[in-house]
């Protein structure tokens, strides 16, 4: 195996993965919509470098946050993400669609569970109460809904072009 031509064919991935959570998070769209839980299960399924997964992950990330604005909640939106990472990673590239399906909602679920953990623990919004945390969770549901549906389509849809591309035959093939 040829680690320069590894590295060249994880630097393409990342870069074209960074470009598709620019137009996702940069467009207009309906909120938690995106790509980015999609991208990062495909980025920890297919990178041979995992760090390397991650890294484009938050750069695609910061870069759009430097359009959008950062946020108080960046931390805990960067580490649910990187989660997700990790999931890919327990992933392989030709794994069934309903194992993709799985851990997408699984990782939809802890986004959201780690997410509005934050918002209630590090915010305002809401009194550190169990009530409070109730409500946080509460009001977040209409979010949970686009995330989880952007999540499933974007995993599928994604490794599903990984597939039809021979993806993990390119990547093979340039190691």
């Amino acid at each position: 195996m040829n680690l320069e031509k590894s590295v060249k064919a994880d630097i393409l991935l990342g870069a074209g993965l960074v470009i598709l959570i620019l137009a996702s998070r940069l467009t207009s769209h309906i909120w938690n919509f995106t790509v980015v839980g999609g991208v990062a299960l495909l980025a920890g399924a297919y990178f041979s470098n995992k760090y390397l997964a991650v890294v484009t992950l938050f750069l695609g990330l910061i870069l759009s946050d430097l359009v959008l604005g950062f946020h108080s909640q960046m931390v805990s939106v960067y580490f649910s993400y990187a989660v997700i990472v990790g999931l890919g990673i327990l992933l392989n590239h030709n794994a069934p669609r309903i194992k993709i399906f799985s851990f997408s909602l699984l990782g939809a679920c802890l986004f959201f569970l780690i997410t509005n953990f934050a918002v209630w623990y590090l915010g305002s919004m809401y009194p550190l109460t169990a009530d409070g945390l109730f409500n946080c969770f509460t009001m977040a549901i209409p979010f949970f809904r686009s995330q989880v549906t952007s999540d499933l389509i974007s995993a599928l849809v994604l490794f599903e072009i990984a597939v039809r591309l021979k993806l993990p035959v390119i990547l093979a093939e340039t190691v």
